[in-house]
C-alpha cells in the first residue's frame, strides 16, 4: 500500500497562536533574531506584545574622538553592544533628555527636539521651541529636566510628549500630542516640578513640596488627582542637610503599583577617600591649583505614598524591587522576574547636566548601585572612561 506524498512543513508553517505564545516570552536580542527568519516571522514579531524586558545602559564610545557609536549594556547578559553611527544625520553632538518606551527624546546639534528609536532608528521630529518656552542659549543641557512619552509611538497613532522645562527661575510642563504644531504649556500645571513617569496613559508629576498630581490626556489635559502627602520629621532628619549636600527627588511606579517618592543625596564636593568636604578644602595656601573632589551620591531616602492616610511612609527596605533612576522615566522591576537584577536596589546614572561641564574631572562620574541593606554604593558597570559624557541612559530596548 502506497501512502500519498505529503508534503514536508517548515518553520514558517507555524501556527499563529503558538509563534504569539514564543514571540511574548522572547529576549530582545531574540526578538531580533526571530524577525529574521521569515517573512511570516517577521510580520508576527512586529504585532505580538513584546516581552517585558530588563532596562539596557546606553553609553557613549570607549574610542576618543568616535561621537557616531554608542554602546549598549545589556543586563541579562552582561554583555555590551555597540552600534556605529546611530544617531546619523542629527550631528556629532546629540544630546538626550528623556527616555521612555524605548525611545529616546534628543536634541540634534541645533537643539531641534526629536523622538528617535536607537533601534530601528526611526525618527519622529517634535515642534521647535518657541521663544516664549525657550533660552535658546541654555536650551541643550539646562532647558529640559526630562522628557517622557505617554505612549509607544509605534504602536500608537495618539502619542504625547510631556516635559519638564525651565522657564523664568521654575520647572514647568508642556505637552506635545502627536499632529500638533507647537508644544502647549500645561495649564493649570503651577508647581516646581521635579520628576514625570507615565502609568496607564497618565501623567503622574511630582513637585518640590513633594506632592503628587495625575493627569489625563484622552482628549484635552485634565488633572483627576492632586495630593500633598505629610512627611514625618524624624523620617528626613537621619542624614545631614547642608550647603555641602544637594538632593533631587524622583517619582517611581513599582510592578506591584506601589507610589514611590525617592530623595537622592549628593556630595557636592567628595574626596579621593569617599567624604563629603566643604568647598574651603579645595584650595590651601600650599596650593597652586585647586583640587577638583567631583559631586558624588551618597545616599538615598525610599518612601511609599499611603494614599488613605495621605502620607509618605519611609520604607526600609525596597524587598524584591530594583529601581532604575536617572534622566530616564524612572522605573522599576521586579529581581523575581528579572534575576539579573538586584533586589532592594537602586542603579543609578549622572543626571546633573548643567555641571558636567565645570570642570574635566567635577562631572561625567556619578552612577553606581546603592544597596539599602547596607546603605552601601558598589559600580554596577565597570569603565576605563575618564568621565562619561554623554552622560549614561537607561533605555527599556524596543525593536519597533
Amino acid at each position: 500500500m502506497t501512502h500519498p506524498h505529503k508534503k514536508g512543513r517548515t518553520i514558517s508553517d507555524l501556527p499563529t497562536e503558538v509563534l504569539d505564545i514564543i514571540l511574548t516570552k522572547l529576549p530582545f536580542v531574540d526578538t531580533i533574531r526571530s524577525s529574521a527568519v521569515c517573512s511570516s516571522w517577521n510580520s508576527a514579531t512586529t504585532q505580538a506584545p513584546l516581552c517585558p524586558q530588563t532596562p539596557w545602559l546606553m553609553l557613549p564610545s570607549d574610542q576618543e574622538h568616535d561621537f557616531a557609536t554608542r554602546r549598549f549594556f545589556n543586563l541579562a547578559e552582561n554583555k555590551v553592544y555597540k552600534m556605529k553611527n546611530v544617531f546619523e544625520g542629527l550631528g556629532d553632538d546629540v544630546w538626550c533628555v528623556g527616555s521612555s518606551h524605548g525611545w529616546l527624546v534628543i536634541l540634534d546639534d541645533e537643539a531641534n527636539p526629536h523622538l528617535f528609536n536607537p533601534f530601528s532608528r526611526v525618527q519622529i521630529q517634535l515642534p521647535l521651541f518657541t521663544n516664549e518656552l525657550a533660552n535658546v542659549n541654555n536650551l541643550r543641557k539646562s532647558f529640559i529636566t526630562k522628557a517622557i512619552l505617554l505612549a509607544d509611538p509605534s504602536r500608537s497613532n495618539d502619542f504625547v510628549v510631556v516635559m519638564i522645562y525651565d522657564y523664568d527661575f521654575a520647572s514647568r510642563l508642556a505637552f506635545y500630542k502627536q499632529g500638533d504644531k507647537t508644544w502647549t504649556k500645561l495649564v493649570g500645571a503651577n508647581q516646581d516640578y521635579c520628576d514625570i513617569i507615565c502609568h496607564d496613559n497618565q501623567l503622574y508629576a511630582l513637585a518640590d513640596n513633594r506632592s503628587v498630581e495625575v493627569w489625563e490626556f484622552q482628549s484635552s489635559p485634565t488633572k483627576i488627582m492632586s495630593i500633598e502627602p505629610s512627611i514625618l520629621p524624624k523620617d528626613v532628619e537621619k542624614f545631614p542637610r547642608n550647603n555641602n549636600i544637594s538632593t533631587k527627588f524622583y517619582l517611581v511606579k513599582t510592578s506591584n503599583d506601589d507610589v514611590l517618592f525617592i530623595e537622592r543625596f549628593i556630595g557636592n564636593f567628595v574626596n579621593a577617600q569617599g567624604l563629603v568636604v566643604d568647598e574651603s578644602y579645595l584650595l590651601s595656601s600650599d596650593d597652586t591649583q585647586p583640587l577638583v573632589c567631583p559631586y558624588r551620591t551618597k545616599m538615598f531616602f525610599v518612601f511609599k505614598l499611603d494614599f488613605k492616610q495621605k502620607r509618605w511612609e519611609k520604607m526600609e527596605s525596597l524587598k524584591d524591587q530594583s529601581v532604575f533612576l536617572g534622566g530616564n522615566q524612572s522605573m522599576s522591576v521586579s529581581s523575581h522576574v528579572f534575576s539579573e537584577c538586584k533586589p532592594n536596589s537602586v542603579c543609578f546614572t549622572d543626571d546633573r547636566w548643567y555641571e558636567m561641564d565645570l570642570d574635566n574631572l567635577y562631572g561625567g562620574h556619578d552612577l553606581g548601585l546603592f544597596n539599602l541593606d547596607d546603605e552601601s554604593i558598589k559600580p554596577f558597570y565597570p569603565s576605563d572612561l575618564e568621565k562619561i559624557d554623554p552622560p549614561p541612559f537607561w533605555i527599556t530596548p524596543n525593536p519597533w
